[in-house]
């Protein structure tokens, strides 16, 4: 874990926390930010970043400072008046903040402290009537859908800190990656992979490529019916 100023950065979850608020930032954004941390004793070059983010990739090198701009706005930083990231012309990008080391012992794949809801009983009633489904041996898929804002992560968050305090429950985590350079927009990451790896497409055992949708599913049995939305 490193810590600079009030912020937090979790390398292992793919995290960033400022206190026990956590702080959104897109996968590459968060990889960019790591590998600046990750050698705020130097400038790092474009090309550095772009070898380290997107390995064997071809990307617009235009792409690094959109995401360093993203990652500025997320710390609050300035160009003009660096506090995190010095911007040097034609050369590179330098993280100038101190970093320390940081305990890890706050848990930090979920927030440490549960965020205020009102008006969400509902959805979390219907979330905690599939996990007892789950429980029972009947398979569910749920999806929390929702205008940008309306509150879906909390919602998730505040139900897996619910569903965690089961002992026999196991909770796994997964994203979508912003693609470059390929046919897809988005891939599916499989568990234990390294983030921005995309899973394969010839691995026609595991996953099926639905070329109308352009998604990943996984083929799995017919599960009981247990749908709803939620914000």
């Amino acid at each position: 874990m490193k810590q600079f100023h009030a912020f937090r950065l979790d390398p292992i979850n793919h995290r960033l926390w400022r206190g026990d608020e956590r702080v959104t930032l897109t996968p590459k954004a968060f990889d960019v930010l790591r590998f600046l941390v990750q050698h705020a004793d130097r400038l790092v070059t474009q090309q550095e970043i772009l070898e380290a983010v997107w390995p064997e990739t071809h990307v617009n090198p235009e792409v690094v400072k959109k995401y360093v701009l993203e990652v500025r706005k997320a710390l609050g930083d300035r160009s003009d008046r660096p506090t995190f990231i010095e911007t040097f012309p034609k050369r590179g990008y330098q993280f100038v903040a101190p970093v320390l080391e940081a305990s890890s012992d706050t848990p930090s794949s979920l927030p440490a402290r549960a965020a205020t809801m009102v008006g969400r009983d509902a959805p979390r009633a219907l979330l905690e009537a599939c996990l007892e489904q789950a429980r029972r041996g009947h398979r569910q898929v749920i999806f929390v859908t929702g205008e940008a804002g309306v509150g879906k992560t909390t919602l998730v968050e505040a139900f897996q800190r619910r569903a965690a305090e089961r002992a026999s429950l196991r909770i796994a985590g997964g994203q979508c990656v912003e693609g470059f350079g390929g046919k897809e927009p988005s891939y599916r990451r499989s568990p234990g992979s390294p983030p921005g790896t995309p899973s394969s497409s010839e691995d026609t055992t595991t996953t099926r490529r639905d070329t109308s949708s352009r998604s990943w599913t996984r083929p799995s049995p017919p599960s009981s019916s247990c749908t709803g939305t939620g914000g």
